[in-house]
């Protein structure tokens, strides 16, 4: 459908003196409410009109002058300068922060669907709102000149041509409201007693004024606000073909408005293909009834197809052994008056979720919209009543307003939990949504849209999970909210070969997708959610919504118990061991954690898992491995985003230790990669329910000596030791309260340099004191830290005696001139690093300039993306 666009006027508010008063406005004509837009299918109409002349009212101050093309700016002096009505593609919500007014503007209804050859986002957003203030000064003239398309395009559009009626609406405040013996008319002139325009005071005065237009397929909706003086007030122009005209639809914008054929309600339903059900409604006698109770006013009939009624009354012929004419009118009586509404109901004008009372007691209609993107679709939007297609609307006939059907619309008198109760293969569902009280969702007024797995597909899934929700246990709520939308999707939303995309109550996606029909196929193409769930059964339809029967359930990470997401993210072993030392239920259970799991690969040489291969059951109930298992949970749950370089305790008693670094040579600054006791986090921020797992590639565990202890503990480091009780620094690795990096040398590499005179120990007590600080660092600084490094980009860490200390990585971590050659002892107060060679302390070079190096001081903030 082409749209009308013509240019914006200049816009102002203003405050300041013109040469001149504003001209009084000329009243637009109007339309007799009877006279509405008619149908799109042009043919000669049974019998002539009366001429357009005879159906307009005029001004009385025209009533002489000669009839010119509506919405000329001819009428003389009297015309409207300060404004013209912009025609825009379509309407949307105004935006209050961007004008001084609070009213509502008529156009076009929100469509909530749409339908993309790739993907689409049905939750799309609303269309654009322009508004505009013109300068008197240039009048409507000067843009008009330009015609209806852009500058320089003489053409006029369809609304401002021969045929057209216009219906004027205006709001509350929009009558003349006297103020003394003053008032403000409809367009924002002032006007005294006798209805004459009060000529404005040069200063002091205040207009204000807003339009925007709307095109619908045969209307053209335009609103004007004006605020004079603080006097607010709002008219909306309907332009449409006048009774008994029409333009084909998704014509031209310049295509006019002409006649065409209204035939009878049987001859127009006939034209349709649906033929049938008005020959079965005239047959009982019920169409003639509620014609003739109708009073004169029009109805709305949504009629099926023959096809669909043809086989409608076969299945009811068949479902209830009836072969009596009268049990069948009446049950005809029912569904005739199931499809009949009061007055007519043009689906361009009915917004999506529109409840229509039908002429069955107690009986409503939902109409839907969805909307189509270009080149899927004759027209721009499908709709649905009830959830069953409507294959042609608003064909207009001597009686009735005919929109035709797809299928034949059922009396509704079950919510969409009643009918779910009622079935005997979703038992299990029902009883979880009751469970989690998320069957109340279902039970309301508001409309929604679930999809409901058989009791089947509850057994394909895994134990864990299968657990969770059959108690309502943990997250069994964000699995159900998953299969839920808070509006109503029918499946005629779906297209064969696109894909559409719908947001359910937890703000994920899920997509869409109908299969292309094949050659010689007669029943629907199947619909997939996610490209996992297979739609069994569409379209069952209820008070408050719709329900869709699916063959899986669709999973959601955010709702997984922790041992289902391990699974997911093959950690195996962990995984394994849980189950065999029985804590898997008592993990799944656990709210608002973070698991640092380790990777099968960091694990399959451990062993514990020496022990689950051999001899699993010496894992059940032991202890060290629900310490070790435990060790590796911390509370609270903490993303990536959010860690900072820190102690935090466990489950299992002891605290891990987080650190962030940098891996970036020029901004070290930016802290990209994350260890958890020198561990690395090599993938992370997969969320369960109520908790994260962040992936490790190594085991962690508990440290149970500080520093000190870990050199006596070894005899390799027996050198060394003696080195720091000479120099009395043994209560500094002692000091639980601080954090240190200890580069030790072994003992070998002492006894190769015993006789070098460069390496051997310092002999003064400062000397000896300053060797030993040189290789104790003032933080943590793990393996995972150190990086390839290049001049100007050189890193080093400062020592506690003072001493910068470069670190790079060749084949392995280096320190200055030694190698490391076994990172990551971890202690109470830090780690160990053992290295290959004595860093020697350096004096600063005595008449030589050496620019600083970096001194890496790793950052205690938040990191960016890992890697």
């Amino acid at each position: 459908m082409q749209h009308l666009t013509r240019p914006l006027p200049l816009h102002r508010t203003l405050f300041a003196p013109i040469p001149f008063a504003p001209l009084a406005p000329l009243e637009p004509l109007h339309a007799k409410p009877s006279q509405r837009v008619a149908s799109v299918w042009a043919a000669p109409p049974p019998a002539p009109l009366a001429p357009l002349a005879a159906q307009q009212t005029r001004p009385q101050a025209l009533a002489n002058a000669p009839l010119l093309p509506l919405y000329s700016n001819s009428y003389g002096s009297d015309s409207i300068s300060d404004t013209e009505f912009v025609p825009l593609e379509q309407q949307g919500r105004q935006d209050a922060a961007a004008v001084a007014v609070a009213t509502t503007t008529q156009g076009v209804e929100q469509k909530p669907f749409t339908v993309d050859a790739i993907t689409t986002d049905v939750n799309s957003p609303n269309p654009a709102v322009f508004f505009q203030q013109s300068f008197p000064f240039f009048g409507n003239e000067f843009f008009n000149s330009f015609g209806g398309f852009g500058f320089g395009n003489t053409q006029e559009p369809w609304w401002k041509g021969p045929n057209v009626c216009t219906e004027r609406e205006e709001s509350d405040g929009a009558t003349t409201e006297a103020d003394g013996d003053e008032a403000v008319d409809s367009f924002g002139q002032e006007r005294d007693g006798a209805g004459s325009v009060v000529r404005s005071p040069l200063f002091g005065q205040f207009h204000f004024s807003v339009n925007s237009c709307a095109e619908k397929p045969n209307k053209h909706v335009c609103t004007k606000i004006v605020n004079q003086n603080g006097k607010k007030k709002m008219v909306t122009l309907i332009r449409q073909c006048c009774y008994g005209y029409g333009r084909p639809r998704n014509a031209d914008f310049t295509i006019p408005c002409d006649k065409i054929e209204i035939k009878d309600i049987a001859a127009t339903a006939a034209d349709m293909g649906a033929q049938q059900f008005i020959e079965s409604a005239k047959s009982s006698g019920e169409l003639g009834n509620m014609l003739s109770n109708s009073q004169g006013k029009k109805l709305t009939l949504f009629v099926p197809n023959d096809a669909a009624f043809q086989e409608y009354r076969g299945q009811h012929q068949q479902e209830n052994n009836v072969d009596d004419s009268k049990a069948e009118g009446s049950q005809m009586s029912t569904i005739f008056k199931l499809h009949s509404v009061q007055g007519e109901v043009e689906l361009e004008d009915v917004p999506n979720e529109k409840l229509l009372e039908s002429e069955l007691t107690g009986q409503k209609i939902r109409i839907n919209t969805y909307q189509l993107p270009p080149g899927l679709g004759p027209e721009p939007y499908r709709y649905a009543a009830n959830c069953v297609p409507i294959v042609q609307h608003d064909k207009l006939s001597e009686q009735a307003l005919v929109h035709t059907l797809d299928g034949v619309l059922k009396p509704l008198t079950k919510n969409v939990m009643d009918i779910i109760r009622e079935r005997a293969d979703m038992s299990i569902m029902r009883t979880v949504l009751e469970k989690t009280n998320i069957s109340a969702l279902l039970e309301g007024d508001k409309p929604v849209t679930i999809f409901v797995p058989t009791d089947a597909a509850f057994d394909k899934l895994e134990p864990h999970l299968r657990r969770a929700l059959k108690e309502g246990r943990g997250c069994a709520s964000n699995i159900l909210k998953n299969h839920i939308l808070d509006l109503t999707f029918c499946s005629l939303a779906t297209l064969p070969g696109a894909k559409t995309t719908t947001y359910n109550l937890l703000g994920e996606p899920l997509l869409l997708n109908r299969t292309k029909r094949v050659a010689n196929q007669t029943e629907p193409s199947a619909i997939y959610i996610n490209n996992a769930a297979k739609i069994l059964d569409a379209d069952i339809m209820g008070t408050n919504g719709v329900l869709h029967v699916i063959d899986t359930i669709l999973p959601t990470d955010s709702a997984l118990p922790m041992t289902t997401l391990l699974s997911q993210k093959n950690i195996t072993i962990f995984k394994r061991l849980l189950e065999a030392s029985g804590l898997d239920y008592q993990f799944d259970d656990m709210d608002n954690v973070t698991v640092f799991a380790p990777t099968d690969k960091a694990l399959q040489h451990s062993e514990w898992a020496r022990l689950l291969a051999e001899q699993p059951e010496s894992l059940k109930d032991n202890r060290d491995l629900a310490e070790f298992l435990n060790y590796h949970v911390i509370k609270p749950m903490i993303k990536t985003c959010d860690l900072s370089e820190s102690l935090l305790p466990t489950v299992a008693g002891s605290n891990v230790r987080l650190n962030l670094y940098s891996t970036h040579a020029l901004f070290s600054d930016v802290m990209n990669r994350a260890t958890v006791n020198c561990a690395r986090l090599v993938h992370f921020d997969d969320e369960s329910c109520g908790s994260v797992l962040h992936q490790v590639d190594r085991p962690l565990t508990a440290p149970k000596n500080n520093l000190l202890q870990s050199l006596e503990a070894n005899p390799n480091y027996s050198k060394f030791l003696e080195l720091v009780r000479k120099a009395n620094l043994t209560h500094l690795l002692a000091n639980e309260s601080d954090s240190f990096t200890l580069l030790v040398p072994k003992n070998d590499v002492f006894e190769e340099f015993g006789e070098s005179t460069e390496s051997k120990p310092a002999q003064s007590q400062a000397e000896l004191e300053a060797q030993v600080k040189t290789h104790i660092v003032n933080d943590v600084v793990c393996c995972a830290g150190i990086i390839p490094t290049n001049w100007p980009f050189v890193r080093s860490i400062e020592s506690v005696s003072g001493q910068h200390l470069r670190i790079t990585r060749d084949r392995r971590p280096k320190i200055e001139n030694a190698g490391v050659t076994k990172c990551d002892l971890i202690a109470t107060n830090g780690i160990l690093h053992e290295i290959n060679d004595i860093i020697v302390p350096r004096s600063p070079p005595a008449q030589q300039h050496r620019p600083r190096p970096h001194i890496y001081q790793p950052p205690r903030g938040d990191f960016d993306v890992f890697f």
